[in-house]
């Protein structure tokens, strides 16, 4: 069988060497997603019928990935490859998109605390003030704090964005803590 020497995957010189384009064009006019299809298609494209995320190259992702490819393996595809930005501009438009997701999760969280302060508020306006309730408040707390975490640990927050959330997060547990004192049962000089 003759090798084609043009076939990266025969031995060509850019063998394991891909180009990913990710693109997203409007529906309407719909000439110009069929034209960019046509052109990646005439180009060689392979449009795998894979999900598509991008996530930053960092060793716990990868160590995380890791711990669940062989999962994603029994059950269907999946493919990780590293990936590099061809342009500086390409760069700069993936990390403010990462940068307003993570504006996105933190906008989420920030709506969770003031929810968490609201029932704080009602609880004390309804008299609910008692050790379950207390204990509840607590496990949100946690929760609320975890997923701070959880978000910081991502990466590519803007700070103003995290700033916003650490004070509302110390703000529900001052309530928490005002809350719990008040659930204390009081003292009975005997």
């Amino acid at each position: 069988m003759k090798s084609d020497s043009t076939d990266p995957g025969m031995g060509g010189s850019s063998a394991n060497k891909w180009v990913v384009v990710a693109y997203d064009l409007p529906n309407e006019p719909s000439k110009l997603r069929v034209r960019a299809w046509r052109n990646f298609k005439k180009l060689g494209a392979l449009y795998p019928p894979v999900s598509l995320c991008v996530l930053p190259n960092t060793p716990k992702i990868r160590k995380d990935i890791e711990r669940f490819r062989s999962e994603f393996k029994r059950h269907g595809t999946i493919l990780v490859m590293d990936a590099n930005a061809l342009e500086q501009e390409d760069e700069e438009a993936l990390s403010e998109m990462l940068k307003e997701d993570r504006r996105k999760q933190y906008d989420e969280l920030y709506e969770e605390c003031q929810e968490f302060l609201d029932e704080v508020s009602e609880n004390l306006e309804n008299k609910k003030v008692t050790y379950e309730e207390t204990d509840e408040l607590e496990q949100g707390l946690e929760a609320l704090q975890r997923w701070y975490g959880d978000i910081r640990e991502k990466g590519y927050g803007r700070e103003g964005d995290s700033l916003k959330v650490e004070k509302i997060l110390a703000r529900c547990k001052k309530a928490l803590s005002g809350f719990a004192e008040r659930a204390q049962p009081t003292r009975i000089n005997k």
